[in-house]
Formats: structure tokens, sequence, C-alpha cells
């Protein structure tokens, strides 16, 4: 992830700065119902109950404390489960009302229903073994186990839910009249690659375990997702909705 407003100087986090990233535009509005509807287990069909249109609020919330902005169907699906809810929760709603909602969330349950289907298809495609895909084995020899077979790739979702974790974690700690600092992004990518390098793969929470301050966790998370937008990071869980691991990608491999 990178400013969208791109400059030779490094843009700087503080409290005052006001230095705003883009979220990229693959991962949209639909992808981030269908992770909390994953996380809460629940069905598509049940994509308007309160408890996914809180959380959705919560997700754009905790992105503006990031300083991440998010394109404007984010928001217009944020309205669109508020509409239904604000119909859902009328004393006496007139029958146009009702029919309305009733419209509203069918199309969005269908459009959710239809995007399901196609990431799916798209999950199974790429989880099929290269080797009989696109490379065929001489007779006789087995094909190679997948070393990363038992591992997910992490979401942006995912990514800003922990870093969620950990600003709460800082809150709880640090005084409240602490001066937040500017911290170049630059500046914390040598030391992310330094920590992956020793240590192989490092989790995920254990990369902030030193900043102390709202400031630093910031840049250090910008600076974890550009390194992950040029594949000299990867992040992947061992487990869905577990524990995040980072390791040096195939980028970052080749330049150490």
């Amino acid at each position: 992830m990178s400013n969208e407003n791109e400059s030779s100087t490094p843009p700087r986090l503080g409290a005052d700065a006001g230095v705003r990233f883009r979220l990229p535009i693959y991962e949209g509005p639909l992808d981030l119902l269908l992770h909390l509807l994953k996380r809460a287990e629940l069905d598509p069909h049940e994509v308007t109950a309160s408890v996914i249109t809180e959380q959705y609020l919560a997700w754009l919330e905790l992105l503006d404390q990031l300083n991440l902005d998010v394109a404007g169907e984010y928001l217009v699906m944020a309205a669109t489960l508020l509409l239904i809810k604000s119909f859902a929760m009328l004393p006496h709603p007139e029958l146009a009302d009702t029919e309305e909602a009733e419209e509203l969330k069918r199309d969005l349950i269908e459009r959710l229903l239809e995007y399901q289907r196609y990431r799916e298809a798209a999950e199974k495609l790429a989880e099929r073994a290269l080797l009989g895909r696109d490379v065929f084995a001489t007779p006789g020899e087995s094909a190679p186990e997948d070393a990363d077979a038992k591992q997910y790739t992490v979401t942006i979702f995912d990514l800003v839910e922990a870093i969620g974790a950990v600003l709460k974690r800082i809150a709880d700690k640090t005084p409240r009249a602490i001066e937040l600092r500017d911290i170049p992004v630059a500046e914390c990518i040598p030391r992310i690659m330094h920590a992956l390098e020793g240590a192989g793969r490092v989790q995920f929470a254990a990369l902030f375990e030193d900043a102390g301050d709202r400031s630093l966790v910031i840049a250090t998370f910008m600076a974890l997702l550009e390194l992950i937008r040029r594949r000299e990071v990867r992040a992947f869980q061992e487990a869905r909705f577990g524990p995040i691991f980072l390791e040096l990608g195939a980028a970052g491999r080749t330049e150490a």
C-alpha cells in the first residue's frame, strides 16, 4: 500500500500528519461482508443481521483510525445495510417501505451469493496442484508434497483486524497525555526486514512488541502493507482466523 499521491518525500505519520492511504480496489465491500459472515459463522442469507451491520461499521471506523481511505462503494454498502436495518426497526412500516426493504435485502443476498460462488471457484482453481495442471510428471514419478498446503492466505481484512487488536493493547497501556510523534514510514521497512531475516518467520503481534505508541504502530503497519504489496513479505495463517505469521516473500529473499 502506498500513498495515493506519490512523492519523493517519505510520508510521516503523527498526530496531525493527515496522510491518507488507499486500500486495494480488488478487495471490496462484498469481500468484507463474506469475511464477517465467516467469522460469525453465518449464512449469506443472514447478511443483514444486526451483528454484521455493527461489525461492518466498526471495521470502517478502524480504517479511519489507521488513516486508510476506502472506495466509495464501501460507504454505499454501509448506507444500504443501515437503510435495511432502519426499515426493520420502524414500529409501523408502510407496505411500500417493507417492499423496498425486502427488495434491497434480496438484491444484496443475490449479489453476495453470486460473488461467493465466483470466489470459491477461484480458490479451488488456485488450490489445484501445479503438477498435472501445467506440468506433467515422468511416468512413475510421484507428485511433490505442497509445503504450503496447510497454510491460508491472509487478507487485508485479517491484517486490519490484527492491527486493531494491537492498537487496543497500546491504548490500554499508553498514558492519555503522551505526545504523538511523526514517524517516516520508510524508516520502518528496514526494521521489519531485519526482524524477518533474523528469525525466519515471526508472529504478526510480535512485530509490534517494541512499539510503545500509536504512531509507531501505524507507521510500521503501513510499511508492512507496502512490503506485502511488493511481495517482499508474505503473510499467512496455519489455521483459518488463527495467528498471522510473517516471513520473507519471493522478492524479499531475492534482495536478501
